[in-house]
């Protein structure tokens, strides 16, 4: 075992997150391949899952050695020589509650990591790489490449949930009449929260092609009744009629112009006394640590930037743009993990 005294701790710490996109990528074969759905109804051997998914037995071996050091698979135990997965592997299912699998096949596709290897151009020129290396913007791209936009679509979709369960640990929401979901997706966290809140209405906005699948969200959930679906472009418009609105992870997507933009619409929306409820992780003060979780909000801070030129921002930064669109009573409601809830009044 090493301690924090062997001379070699720093550099094989350093190894680890030099050889870590060799384990994204390990992840990006296991989700691509549906490899957790061919083990959902049990263990198997290694040739029976090579027949059910076309593969090179040999090769599969080699792969789900690594995965098992990852901790995503584990032998059954039985001597049978079967693999089996861990509850890290079961997430990748695509039926999973909160399913990683789409989120996995996004972070790691080679769009993505194209852009990330601009990181250095981003950093001398504080731009995305993107429209250069591809010839067109992020949104653009994922139109132009509907695959991979639905992809996307299903990755945000699959941490709606959890986006939802911190909105309301933060607030209470049976006060409130009818909440629009901006920039909602599928419908998923507005459908979490009329199940949670079943007093509660709904409105959910999106791009048309985003909210065309929302139906079949809400019919699952048993709200469709108690839901209206618009599409539009939310630096545009926004539907009116809400107590409240939910930017669930929208404003990070976008630089400051932009962003105000979206703020505006959804203050030009609302009715004096509306509330708006950002859902967003927000970076905290560094104090000099390594941070897990910091580590994520500042990886990801990267990630908009190579990819959209958009950035994470601070209490201080979410508090100025809303309150130059025109907000105030902005008052921070902290996680200890995973987003925080930012809510402002329309005056």
């Amino acid at each position: 075992m090493m301690t924090e005294l062997d001379p070699a701790a720093p550099r094989l710490a350093t190894e680890r997150l030099i050889e870590g996109l060799w384990a994204s990528l390990a992840v990006r074969a296991m989700a691509t391949l549906g490899l957790a759905d061919h083990l959902t109804q049990g263990p198997c051997s290694i040739e029976v899952l090579a027949d059910a998914t076309g593969l090179h037995a040999p090769s599969l071996n080699r792969l789900v050695r690594a995965l098992t050091a990852l901790g995503l698979c584990r032998d059954d135990g039985d001597g049978a020589g079967r693999v089996a997965l861990t509850p890290m592997g079961d997430v990748l299912r695509t039926d999973a509650p909160e399913s990683l699998r789409a989120y996995a096949r996004m972070c790691t596709a080679p769009y993505v990591t194209r852009s990330w290897e601009e990181l250095p151009s981003a950093l001398r020129t504080g731009e995305s790489p993107f429209p250069r290396i591809h010839g067109m913007g992020f949104w653009e791209f994922l139109a132009v490449y509907p695959d991979e936009g639905a992809i996307f679509d299903d990755a945000m979709t699959g941490g709606a949930e959890s986006r939802a369960r911190a909105l309301l640990s933060a607030r209470d929401l049976t006060t409130i009449g009818t909440v629009v979901d901006v920039g909602g997706g599928k419908g998923r966290l507005v459908a979490a929260l009329l199940t949670a809140v079943p007093g509660l209405r709904g409105i959910l906005a999106d791009r048309p092609e985003v909210v065309a699948a929302a139906g079949a969200v809400l019919e699952a959930a048993a709200v469709a009744d108690r839901c209206t679906v618009v599409a539009t472009d939310f630096l545009a418009e926004v539907p009116a009629g809400g107590d409240a609105y939910v930017l669930a992870l929208i404003l990070h997507d976008w630089p400051d112009a932009e962003a105000l933009d979206i703020l505006r619409a959804c203050h030009q929306a609302m009715a004096t006394g509306a509330r708006l409820w950002l859902v967003e992780h927000v970076l905290r003060p560094d104090d000099g640590r390594p941070d897990d979780q910091a580590a994520d909000v500042a990886l990801l801070d990267l990630t908009m930037l190579v990819l959209l030129g958009a950035r994470e921002r601070n209490e201080e930064d979410y508090r100025a743009l809303l309150e130059t669109a025109g907000f105030d009573d902005v008052t921070m409601f902290p996680a200890v993990t995973g987003p925080s809830v930012i809510e402002a009044l329309r005056p």
